[in-house]
This record gives structure tokens, sequence and C-alpha cells, in this order.
């Protein structure tokens, strides 16, 4: 575990495919509507601070990254922040829409 950390690439990959999968998770079971409302917006208290976290912590380590590999992984790491954000505002603001 010590070695992965140290590897700010790995650290990196990791945790944009974690971002990529949670953003999956996310738009499958909203897509799919198989639960209701109150189970998908306790996936989503749960999964977006975990997305979140995850996020930034490859956004600091792609910071690391030496050579050419490094504006790719931080550029996707924040558009991956900038859409976390925008979601969490557009959430805020139509919140009185919804009740």
């Amino acid at each position: 575990m010590e070695k992965f950390f140290k590897n700010a690439l790995k650290v990196s990959i990791a945790s944009l495919v974690i971002s990529i999968t949670l953003y999956v998770v996310i738009i499958g079971l909203f897509l799919l509507s198989v639960v209701t409302a109150n189970i998908f917006g306790t996936v989503i208290k749960v999964i977006v601070p975990i997305l979140t976290l995850v996020t930034i912590l490859g956004f600091i380590y792609s910071f690391f990254i030496k050579g050419k590999q490094k504006i790719p992984f931080v550029t996707l790491h924040f558009v991956s922040l900038c859409a976390i954000s925008f979601g969490i505002y557009l959430t805020i603001s139509f919140q009185g829409f919804a009740s």
C-alpha cells in the first residue's frame, strides 16, 4: 500500500476509474428508476461525498505526475470536480420545486 501511494500516476488512474464507476452507478440508478425516490436520495447522500473525496485525492495527486501525462489527468479531475459542483448547485437551486 505504501508503494501505491508513492506512485502518483497509479493513484490518479485509480481515482479516475473509481470516479467513473461512481458516475455510472448514479446515472444507472437514475435511469433505471427501479428504486424509490427515498432510496435514490439515500444512495446519492452516500455516493456524492465519496465521489468528491476520491476526485479531490486524484486531483491533488495528478499535480505530482511527471511528464506529458500530467495535463490530461489534471484536466479530467478538474472537469469531474466541476460536474460535482454543478450537480450540487442544481440540487440546491431546484430543491424548492420538489416539495
